[in-house]
């Protein structure tokens, strides 16, 4: 049992390492500029946006796409970000509210409805987005709020390696829960790997990306009728996510055997 100077001490140098994580925290930042259409003022969401920025963080992404110029004309690459030290990247997010402080899910001008980013994933920062409350306004059922904002997100090379880490955790935890299923005749093993996944994701909650999240779904649902289709999804997936594909001899054989 510690004494209580060495408790003290201990107490000290984990408050040191808390803060020093605090502070290289990945952070997306208050909003820099926010402009809307009449009806609701810039500050009523500035404050929504700033009170719920930080979740947006968790939208940071690790690759990029490049289209081939020597290759196919529709072919991609899946590249690595090479960032330096430090990033810091500024985000414009556009959106709709309607009079109840909802964003509204389905825009019919693209224009009114977007995400700008380099180091964030659109289509994240779009899913979340989609969830938030912002102030309610006066008006009737058809009256709409355009709403653009400006924010940056910054973050660090160590916090990238991290995140790069936690997904290869889970794409490899994913192999293997998927790996320990017995059934792999079809169309049974669509109903075992539908539960298995579903099982899965509720396990890891809000730290999967929905992104990523929507295309574990679509590996369950068609795994069914079509397993090499199913493990391929898995596959583009980390591709996407990390530029890479972390092996799954099981699923690879699973493929040959059928």
């Amino acid at each position: 049992m510690p004494s209580r100077p060495d408790c003290r001490r201990l107490a000290s140098v984990l408050t040191l390492v808390s803060s020093l994580l605090t502070a290289q925290a990945a952070e997306v930042s208050p909003a820099e500029r926010v402009e809307t259409s009449p009806g609701l003022s810039p500050d009523a969401v500035r404050r929504a946006f700033d009170s719920q920025r930080q979740t947006l963080a968790s939208c940071m992404r690790l690759v990029s796409i490049q289209r081939g110029k020597d290759k196919a004309p529709h072919s991609i690459e899946f590249v690595p970000w090479k960032a330096g030290p430090d990033t810091d990247d500024r985000i414009r997010v556009r959106f709709t509210l309607a009079p109840d402080g909802k964003v509204q899910k389905e825009e019919r001008q693209a224009e009114a409805w977007g995400v700008r980013s380099m180091f964030l994933d659109p289509g994240c920062v779009e899913e979340r987005v989609k969830t938030w409350s912002f102030p309610t306004f006066p008006g009737n059922h058809d009256e709409r709020v355009q709403v653009e904002l400006w924010a940056r997100f910054r973050t660090t090379e160590a916090e990238r390696t991290a995140a790069a880490t936690r997904l290869r955790e889970f794409y490899g935890d994913f192999c293997k829960a998927l790996s320990a299923l017995k059934v792999t005749q079809q169309p049974q093993a669509g109903v075992a790997w539908r539960a298995t996944i579903k099982r899965f994701l509720a396990e890891h909650g809000a730290r999967v990306d929905p992104r990523i999240g929507t295309a574990m779904q679509a590996v369950g649902d068609i795994a069914g009728h079509d397993l090499p289709g199913a493990i391929s999804i898995y596959e583009l997936s980390m591709e996407e996510s990390l530029a890479t594909t972390i092996p799954c001899p099981k699923l690879r054989a699973w493929v040959k055997e059928g």
